[in-house]
């Protein structure tokens, strides 16, 4: 990843509201955004993947940020992410994929629906999102969860105003 989009990330995201008590903070939101980034890139797919893939990369990552601390438990990561409002987090998202991709209007758009694996946790049934992916770029632009009692087609409408679609051809 370059550098330049690995700072603009880390900028962006960086300014999500940190829910968790400031007393108790041991790991600043850029390091568990850049652990996290990294992680799922290199194919992680839940918080103790995640851990250990810190773990494994701490001196990496530590070229990039400090990390006095270490890594991130997959607690801390979990405590984080569940405090973030889905609704900020989606508009950070689509505006850094904006920027980072600015002519989406020449692009092919395909709207498609899935359910995340292993994304239910208790008594709290699986997500179920709608994503919209440009094919030229192979990048995911934007998302929207599906209500539990809704479908596919009632989150389309939803999901195309996140996009500036403006001059773009219809299929």
């Amino acid at each position: 990843m370059k550098k330049e989009i690995l700072e603009h990330f880390l900028d962006e995201f960086g300014g999500l509201e940190d829910s968790r008590e400031s007393w108790k903070i041991l790991h600043p939101v850029r390091e568990i955004l850049l652990t996290t980034l990294c992680g799922v890139i290199s194919g992680c797919e839940g918080w103790e993947d995640i851990e250990i893939y810190g773990e494994s990369k701490l001196k990496l990552l530590q070229e990039i940020l400090p990390f006095k601390n270490g890594v991130p438990s997959d607690d801390t990561l979990r405590r984080f992410f569940r405090g973030i409002s889905p609704e900020v987090f989606r508009e950070v998202f689509v505006g850094f994929v904006r920027e980072l991709h600015p002519g989406l209007a020449n692009n092919l758009v395909a709207i498609d629906g899935k359910t995340l694996r292993r994304s239910h946790d208790g008594a709290v049934k699986a997500l179920h999102l709608v994503s919209a992916f440009a094919t030229e770029a192979r990048l995911v632009v934007a998302q929207t969860a599906v209500s539990e009692k809704s479908n596919e087609i009632t989150a389309i409408p939803e999901l195309l105003k996140l996009l500036d679609l403006r001059g773009a051809r219809k299929c």
